[in-house]
């Protein structure tokens, strides 16, 4: 298994059937689909209709989000994960360029590419994210690792799984801890997919929270004197 697409499927009813579709869409590349969602949610009967398209695990409750990403990325058989919202879309092609793009550079351990934003899934594109390939430096000053990355399985192995303890920064921490140990990035031009820009997402609901978590990474990987030196 070449790519593990990992979907945490909580409160996406009305996104769901969608984001799965539009994974099923992509060719060119082996995959698979890891969805975790609520046994007794909404959801659940959305998800059961696909079959073994996608492998469905159940909870009896609402874990974070990056323990839902450790459960998914612990039974993954793919060589490359890649995190799928439920609100976003991939364009055609996106999962086969993102894993060639690691298949052909072994020292990259982490590709993205830019992404359109909409403001409602299936509408228009009103802005683009144009992100950077930096450092450790350009990263302790800001994400800029798209919402739709690929990375190897293999760094979680090296460095261990996402903060479990995290609402929203988790991704962040987890990009710093690899960044820190000298794992190389990618940038790739390209529009890899369509990111919904939403008042009520994750990062949203609690600013200070976020504010705090993201302090909080920081605080683990980067030490200000020397990044400045």
């Amino acid at each position: 298994m070449k790519v593990s697409c990992i979907v945490s499927a909580y409160f996406a009813e009305q996104f769901i059937d969608g984001r799965i579709r539009n994974l099923l869409e992509q060719k060119e590349v082996e995959f698979e689909i890891l969805v975790s969602c609520v046994e007794s949610g909404p959801e659940h009967n959305i998800l059961k209709s696909f079959g073994n398209d996608i492998t469905l695990i159940t909870t009896s409750n609402v874990p974070t989000l990056y323990a839902t990403w450790n459960e998914l990325i612990q039974l993954a058989k793919g060589e490359y994960i890649t995190n799928s919202n439920s609100d976003d879309r991939l364009y055609p092609g996106a999962l086969a360029l993102l894993a060639g793009t690691l298949d052909n550079n072994s020292k990259i351990g982490l590709v993205y590419g830019n992404t359109d934003i909409v403001r409602e899934v299936g509408g228009d594109p009103v802005n683009r994210h144009t992100w950077i390939e930096g450092t450790l430096f350009d990263l302790a000053h800001g994400c800029f690792i798209g919402p739709m990355p690929m990375w190897r399985k293999s760094l979680h192995n090296q460095f261990g799984l996402f903060d479990a303890d995290m609402l929203s920064a988790g991704d962040y921490e987890f990009w710093l801890r690899v960044v820190s140990h000298s794992v190389k990035l990618k940038h790739l031009t390209q529009v890899v997919g369509a990111y919904t820009k939403r008042l009520d997402g994750i990062e949203k609901r609690d600013g200070l929270r976020t504010v705090w978590e993201t302090a909080r990474a920081r605080s683990r990987y980067v030490n200000w004197r020397t990044l400045y030196d």
